[in-house]
């Protein structure tokens, strides 16, 4: 079922998707947005919060079956998938830097890190997989 021949690239799409799922579930269900929120640091969340927390854990839910079908391609089919990926994941390492650095207080660098790991780990499974930018001129 799973076409991605590399085995340390499935290793790191399985666990960018666990993690993926389970921010999903952590923002989706109320009572985990309010245990993180509270957990993080931050007041309570209101009802329009809950509301955006969980917009934010049904995108998670999405890249989580992004992943999923990436898994279940060749690596030749998912080349677009993964440098986006790659690209959004910097994206959002960046936002994340910025928010950590502009905040008065931080409460905990998890996010941070854990958005380090996922550039990292898209990272390299762009590179065991030949998807760089440069490395595939199948058009030639």
């Amino acid at each position: 079922m799973i076409k991605l021949e590399d085995k340390t690239s499935v290793v790191i799409l399985c666990i960018i998707t666990f993690m993926a799922i389970f921010y999903a579930l952590m923002f989706i269900i109320d009572g985990f947005a309010v245990a993180f929120t509270e957990r993080a640091g931050w007041p309570a969340p209101n009802e329009g919060t809950l509301f955006w927390m969980a917009g934010w854990g049904y995108i998670y839910l999405a890249l989580a079956v992004g992943n999923m079908m990436a898994l279940m391609s060749p690596a030749s089919e998912s080349r677009v998938f993964l440098r986006t990926m790659s690209f959004l994941a910097m994206i959002a390492f960046i936002r994340a830097l910025g928010n950590t650095i502009i905040a008065d207080e931080v409460a905990t660098y998890a996010p941070l890190i854990a958005q380090l790991i996922v550039l990292i780990g898209y990272s390299v499974v762009l590179t065991r997989t030949g998807s760089r930018l440069g490395k595939h001129f199948g058009w030639v």
